[in-house]
């Protein structure tokens, strides 16, 4: 049995994966904060400020980055296609947050969030009547904030995700625990044993979680029998998955490691390196500290200048100084290790890792490479959008019950490639026939790429009668 803040082993055994994905996509700075937990020692008895030294000198590849925002634009290089029957969905759809945030906003924040962690969750919530004037005007209910709010949640808050049995006929959720309020309250969906949607809300106190409040919400006056919960992923599990960017990720930590290695190798092999054996200082009998032979005062660590004119004096002769000089065959195996890196990460990013002058390679190979990037990455958006529509028919539905027909659809053309000539001619010679409305025309136009984002037919006519009118008449 869990506490009610406690998430499921399921669930806490990915925390430290989220939260490696999460550094690197966020960049150098997040990485590097971390420190030991990412770049080993470039020696195993460094001291703080020569591991911080190590750390500076370290470059970074913000390769994870750089693949999630690439995949992010493609998605979002065009908008979703929505159709919405209601105007009263039409107009919640600028805010559907309670920070009033747009579908679209949250439909990418959706979207990237689940490219991390594989683990996101949106809650349908509705303020209850009993908080509003008896008697309200629809415009009143928008103006007041009577209407339906998505509430989203990244996956370190989401706590548990049960799946049960509603009723005879019905699989589903049927328990929910997510942390909200900086980990100061729990919300807990559940369905009761009459059947019906509960909300429970447990908040800290004195150290401990005590339910504040427990309430049935309901609809129309009318109690819900499902959880309005989805948990956004690419498998439909109610347990976290690997993400889409989880290999991309551990490529990127690989080659981090590596760039440590090769910063190491310069630092420690860019000058000759002294071996000094047999060389047994005086201690001093009031600190017990060695006598520094340079300067003949105590001191904690013993240094031998290098330098024009430096001599090294030694009593005894036993005493041998080595000077060692590096060999260049470690760094070459680093630096190809590194480019090896590179390569991986690229293959899975291709065109958005590729180098400005690429090596020389087949038009078929670039072919095979961009078609199994985009398969990949287009998988990944069906999946993601056909769960986030579900969301949006949830919120139309309970927005507006009478009118809650949508449709939701991310974009998978990811290449700009305009409509060619003949195809335009081919379609123009349909409308010119009658067998293509000027409607269906300007939409594949605007797939084409030859028309802009959200043009309008309806808006063009206008424009055009306007452009009539003000023509100068001809003499």
């Amino acid at each position: 049995m869990y506490k009610i803040n406690e998430a499921t082993k399921e669930i806490a055994a990915w925390h430290d994966r989220w939260k490696r994905n999460r550094d690197f996509v966020a960049g150098e700075e997040a990485v590097k904060a971390q420190k030991l937990t990412y770049l080993p020692k470039a020696r195993l008895d460094d001291s703080p400020d020569e591991y911080n030294d190590h750390l500076q000198r370290t470059g970074f590849f913000p390769a994870a980055f750089k693949i999630a925002q690439g995949w992010s634009g493609l998605i979002f290089r065009k908008p979703p296609k929505r159709t919405i029957a209601s105007k009263r969905v039409e107009l919640l759809a600028g805010l559907v947050t309670q920070d009033n945030r747009s579908m679209i906003d949250v439909a990418q924040w959706i979207t990237r969030e689940t490219m991390i962690t594989n683990f996101t969750g949106s809650l349908t919530d509705h303020p209850a009547r009993s908080e509003f004037p008896d008697t309200m005007s629809a415009a009143q209910e928008l103006q007041l904030g009577y209407r339906p709010y998505e509430a989203l949640y990244a996956g370190e808050n989401i706590l548990e995700v049960t799946r049960g049995i509603i009723n005879p006929s019905t699989i589903g959720i049927v328990h929910v625990r997510l942390l909200e309020n900086e980990g100061n309250r729990v919300r807990q969906l559940r369905i009761n044993e009459g059947g019906q949607y509960e909300v429970a809300i447990h908040d800290k106190t004195e150290g401990d979680f005590v339910e504040t409040s427990c309430v049935v919400p309901t609809f129309n006056g009318q109690p819900l029998t499902e959880i309005p919960f989805s948990i956004i992923n690419t498998d439909d599990s109610v347990v976290p998955t690997p993400a889409l960017l989880q290999h991309c990720v551990d490529l990127n930590l690989q080659h981090y490691i590596m760039e440590g290695c090769l910063s190491a190798a310069i630092h420690l092999t860019s000058g000759p390196q002294i071996t000094i054996t047999g060389f047994n200082p005086e201690v001093d009998q009031k600190t017990g500290n060695p006598i520094d032979p340079f300067t003949g005062q105590p001191t904690d660590k013993i240094e031998f200048p290098v330098a024009p004119g430096a001599v090294w004096a030694f009593k005894s002769q036993d005493t041998e100084v080595e000077w060692n000089t590096y060999d260049a065959k470690g760094q070459e195996l680093t630096v190809g290790k590194l480019r090896d890196l590179k390569d991986a990460l690229s293959a899975i990013g291709h065109s958005i890792l590729a180098p400005e002058k690429p090596a020389p390679e087949a038009a078929e190979t670039q072919l095979i490479r961009r078609a199994a990037e985009n398969a990949m990455l287009a998988d990944f958006t069906l999946k993601v959008s056909k769960q986030q529509e579900k969301i949006w028919q949830r919120f139309a539905a309970i927005a507006d019950p009478a009118n809650p027909d949508l449709t939701f659809e991310l974009n998978v053309d990811f290449l700009p490639v305009p409509m060619d000539a003949p195809r335009i001619t081919a379609l123009s010679t349909l409308v010119e026939k009658r067998q293509l409305s000027l409607q269906t025309f300007h939409e594949a136009l605007e797939e084409g790429e030859l028309m802009p984002h959200g043009f309008s037919p309806a808006l063009e006519a206008e424009r055009i009668a306007q452009e009539a009118v003000d023509r100068p008449p001809v003499l």
